[in-house]
């Protein structure tokens, strides 16, 4: 072949690699702005990904750590539509269209980002569209969002609850899900930043997302955050949940509003919580009449009239169950559950777990070896370990102080001198005293320091007579200066061009971690709500999901180094 179609083969290579990431950046970025746009971009690129896989012989597939859970999972779901009481065309479309998304979401993240830059790029795209998020929620906070007339809330238990901003994501409780997502992705690079620069723009995106949170009133997702933020707080850093405590206190003094509605969460004054008892009565009845197929994947609205125990209105959908581990046995049945699960949570393990010296999987051989490294790394634990050793030092030394003080102990040391900085005298006698020529000369000849020598103007000179030995003596008394105290050296000015300058592997396992925070707080939040039912938050768990597989590789050391092309 003539190197003139070498390289317009190499050329069409390199620009098919472009497109594909263009394709998962425009995802990243539409996915909470517009699901539409964001499946077509996944649909491009999976066109484009297969494009360069023909064409490029060196490119190779490789095996992601949960291929094997994935694959059960999207092969149960499609035997559970078929299989199910309810199969009709629609669910079978909302099967391929949503979990075909899902998987191949999974399928371009995972097989295409291979290098630190391009897991770089997609987060600023995530990030870039959060932003945007909540300054829409600001917006609608501002300039009035009704709730009475959504039916978001319970008038009779929150009267004077008038507005909850779901910004692009049509729910209070999902953009509340969405924001704690994104509050652990920060707080993860959070926990690896060290240029102050990085530092203050993290914390203030941090409390930009936490106070749109708090215009959601959503009790579930805020008391995720706070079991999130204990367990930062504890393994990372304590300094973030005194700050995010002070930031709540602030808002307890001028929000009453807020802190009623999360207190009612213990009380169960509010109609919601007893709907989602209900809701789950029923849906455990799911479970036990189709433990192995499930009733369908997306079927829950159209079976849940048959089980309809409590919510006995007509009018009334349930789109789903209000909790992630029951409505995802219900409709895939308890295999495909366990599948997904095995997925979700390897996923949050993993990531929370490795790191890139892999301290936490490499010559772990117990789960207290992992107990121990764990906490041996803990900034926490650290310090209580130094507590504890000042602590016994401090009794070790009273002890010995008591025992001296006792007639049998032991001879009490002369107390030590405390150095004095206070300014000392020297005194000078009078010329006329007797001194000899040998003396004279060496006080004469005696090197004084260039940064002690003082000028007469500094000298504060007195004359007077002391007594000695009953006869009066004539002196001079000196006042010299002693050294000034250096003054402390004042920070240096906040360079924001260091936010900009990234090292790769802190950056990676800043967001690694922060990808493991976010699935538990995913996990926490399924107890209570179903959030993956919408399809951004589905679109969002899968791409983070694949990134975390995709930086495990990349700092686990198996990370296959591309070629982009092979000459024939």
């Amino acid at each position: 072949m003539d190197r003139v179609s070498v390289f317009a083969r190499r050329q069409r290579i390199k620009n098919l690699e472009h497109w594909t990431l263009y394709a998962i950046l425009v995802e990243a970025f539409f996915l909470a702005l517009s699901p539409q746009i964001a499946a077509a971009a996944v649909m491009f690129g999976v066109i484009t990904w297969f494009l360069r896989k023909q064409i490029d012989t060196r490119y190779k597939l490789r095996s992601l750590p949960f291929d094997v859970p994935v694959a059960l999972f999207l092969l149960i779901g499609a035997i559970s539509v078929l299989l199910s009481s309810a199969r009709s065309f629609e669910l079978i479309y909302n099967y391929c269209t949503m979990v075909g998304i899902f998987g191949l979401t999974y399928l371009i993240v995972g097989q295409s980002i291979r290098t630190p830059s391009q897991v770089r790029q997609v987060a600023q795209a995530l990030f870039a569209a959060a932003i945007l998020v909540v300054l829409w929620g600001y917006f609608q906070f501002l300039f009035g969002v009704d709730a009475a007339d959504i039916k978001w809330t319970d008038p009779e238990a929150f009267p004077e609850l008038k507005k909850r901003v779901f910004s692009t994501l049509e729910n209070p409780n999902v953009l509340a899900g969405y924001l704690d997502v994104f509050i652990c992705l920060a707080l993860g690079m959070l926990a690896k930043a060290e240029s102050r620069s990085q530092k203050i723009i993290l914390i203030v995106a941090i409390i930009m997302f936490a106070a749109c949170l708090i215009m959601t009133y959503s009790r579930g997702a805020f008391l995720t955050l706070l079991i999130v933020l204990a367990i930062y707080g504890v393994l990372q850093d304590w300094r973030i949940v005194a700050l995010f405590a002070a930031v709540m206190g602030v808002i307890a003094c001028n929000d009453s509003t807020f802190i009623n509605r999360i207190m009612s969460t213990f009380s169960f004054s509010d109609s919601s919580e007893g709907v989602r008892v209900g809701i789950w009565v029923s849906t455990s009845a799911m479970i036990a009449d189709h433990p192995f197929a499930g009733i369908g994947w997306g079927a829950y609205q159209f079976v849940y009239p048959q089980y309809n125990y409590y919510v006995a209105d007509p009018d009334i959908t349930i789109y789903h169950a209000h909790n992630i581990y029951l409505n995802c046995a219900a409709e895939i049945g308890i295999v495909g559950a366990l599948a997904f699960f095995w997925y979700f949570f390897g996923t949050m393990f993993m990531t929370l777990a490795l790191n890139s010296n892999e301290r936490y999987v490499k010559g772990t051989t117990a789960l207290s070896d992992y107990i121990d490294k764990l906490l041996a790394d803990s900034d926490f634990f650290r310090y209580l370990t130094e507590l504890k050793a000042v602590i016994a030092a401090r009794l070790s030394a009273f002890s010995n102080e008591f025992i001296n003080l006792l007639p049998f102990g032991k001879n009490k040391p002369p107390p030590k001198l405390k150095k004095s900085r206070k300014h000392y005298r020297e005194v000078v006698h009078n010329e006329d005293m007797n001194f000899s020529e040998r003396t004279r000369k060496k006080f004469a000849e005696a090197e004084v320091p260039a940064e002690e020598k003082i000028t007469d103007a500094e000298k504060i000179t007195t004359e007077e007579k002391i007594t000695i030995g009953g006869e009066k003596i004539s002196v001079k008394s000196v006042q010299i200066k002693p050294p000034e105290e250096s003054a402390e050296e004042e920070p240096p000015p906040v360079d924001l061009s260091e936010a900009a300058e990234l090292d790769e592997q802190k950056f990676l396992d800043g967001f690694k971690l922060g990808i493991g925070l976010a699935f538990l707080s995913m996990a926490l939040n399924g107890f209570t709500d179903d959030l993956l039912f919408n399809i951004p938050s589905s679109m969002l768990m899968w791409q983070l999901g694949a990134l975390g597989a995709a930086i495990q590789l990349q700092g686990g050391g198996s990370h296959e180094k591309d070629n982009f092309a092979g000459d024939d």
